[in-house]
């Protein structure tokens, strides 16, 4: 079942602090910064926690909320693990406060929970789609701040991406870095929801809008890797590939949820 609405709005709230501080370039990666994150983290986690409390919530309002949570696990993670990458929240949150506010806006839209023959097979591969939309959720967010900052060094202007964004290079190291992490778990999700399905009907999956688009975006990540490794691209011509990536995932992910929820049921 969907979360409340008072429960799915002040999931919405806890994101506003982070997003303020990070946009208007005042966001220090201090104890403010750790403790507002783990309240966005508790906020929209807390939402995802009690739609799934009964079971595999397949709505879209629920998937939102989980591709927010993930999405901040994702960033906590590798903001402790880079000095830089905090900077991101500038263009991250506010994201994820869209996708917090469409969640509440088809919170009235769900769909029932598909039946699964391995509980372990299925959690496995909800896990590993929900991370693998998570860190290529950040690997687009990088590749958007590679083309900000792009754009305004071209123009030479220094503004608000220069006191906001990671520096240049900084952001195309995380980008690639993400893509790699991304492309494995992708590879790990197909994988763990083609056993699923075999175990289901003991036949391989059909090409559903969802499997052909994954699939298509965990092609497009592997050649950019590869094309990066033989060529070394980078900048705003490897960040329009994962742009393209993240879409058709985003297609494949939520966007096929939108069509079967909203517009068709």
């Amino acid at each position: 079942m969907s979360s409340p609405l008072n429960l799915q709005f002040a999931g919405l709230l806890t994101l506003l602090p982070l997003a303020v501080l990070a946009v208007t370039a005042k966001l220090q990666r201090n104890f403010v910064f750790w403790l507002f994150l783990a309240a966005a983290i508790a906020g929209s986690g807390g939402v995802f926690a009690q739609s799934v409390s009964h079971g595999w919530e397949a709505g879209l309002s629920a998937n939102l909320w989980a591709s927010c949570a993930v999405s901040l696990i994702a960033f906590t993670v590798l903001s402790a693990a880079n000095i830089e990458a905090f900077r991101l929240a500038a263009l991250l949150l506010p994201y994820l406060l869209l996708l917090a506010l469409l969640a509440l806006l088809f919170t009235s839209f769900s769909e029932p929970s598909p039946p699964v023959v391995s509980a372990a097979w299925f959690r496995a591969h909800i896990v590993l789609a929900l991370a693998s939309y998570g860190v290529l959720t950040l690997g687009a967010i990088a590749g958007l701040a590679v083309m900000l900052q792009e754009r305004a060094l071209k123009r030479r202007e220094s503004g608000w991406t220069e006191r906001a964004l990671p520096p240049l290079l900084d952001t195309e190291n995380l980008q690639i870095k993400l893509l790699i992490w991304a492309a494995i778990l992708m590879a790990a999700a197909l994988a763990s929801g083609f056993a699923n399905t075999f175990m289901e009907i003991h036949a391989w999956p059909d090409l559903s809008h969802k499997v052909l688009l994954s699939i298509l975006a965990f092609l497009v990540l592997v050649t950019l890797l590869i094309i990066h490794r033989m060529t070394g691209i980078r900048g705003r011509r490897a960040a329009r590939w994962v742009l393209a990536g993240y879409l058709l995932l985003t297609l494949g992910y939520p966007g096929v949820k939108f069509v079967k929820d909203v517009l068709v049921g």
